[in-house]
């Protein structure tokens, strides 16, 4: 069984609300992405929870507010259906290269790499429960 069209559509989008957020400094519409335990590898550091996703994610745009996040080439794959009854969601995992610029003074690429994500459909839609970044 594979994810519904609905289901890839709505995950997509967070894929985008993820990097939208992010890049316009909504640190509490980036940490919404996430599950309220998710967990954020950024490469650098593990990040969890809510208020520490938020946090990041103020200090990176503050830090870098002419960044912006390019997610390209993602691929989706269903997770474990869950048993009739059993209570646990559905989940997926997917993956998305990713080129990180600044547009300060015309593009400059600063990053580039990998998201390997674990996401789950919760009441408000999908989020990750983890996200790691790869960098190159």
């Amino acid at each position: 069984m594979s994810l519904s069209a609905n289901d890839t559509t709505e995950i997509l989008q967070l894929y985008s609300r993820y990097s939208t957020a992010i890049d316009t400094g909504d640190c509490a519409g980036f940490a919404n992405c996430f599950v309220p335990n998710g967990i954020f590898d950024n490469g650098i550091n593990v990040i969890e929870g809510t208020e520490g996703i938020s946090k990041f994610a103020d200090q990176t745009h503050s830090a870098m507010p002419g960044m912006r996040h390019n997610a390209m080439n993602i691929v989706l794959d269903e997770g474990e259906a869950p048993g009739v009854g059993d209570g646990n969601p559905p989940t997926a995992s997917g993956s998305a290269f990713l080129i990180g610029y600044l547009v300060d003074d015309g593009y400059k690429v600063i990053v580039t790499g990998r998201y390997l994500d674990d996401l789950e459909k919760t009441n408000a839609g999908w989020r990750f429960t983890k996200r790691v970044f790869k960098m190159d």
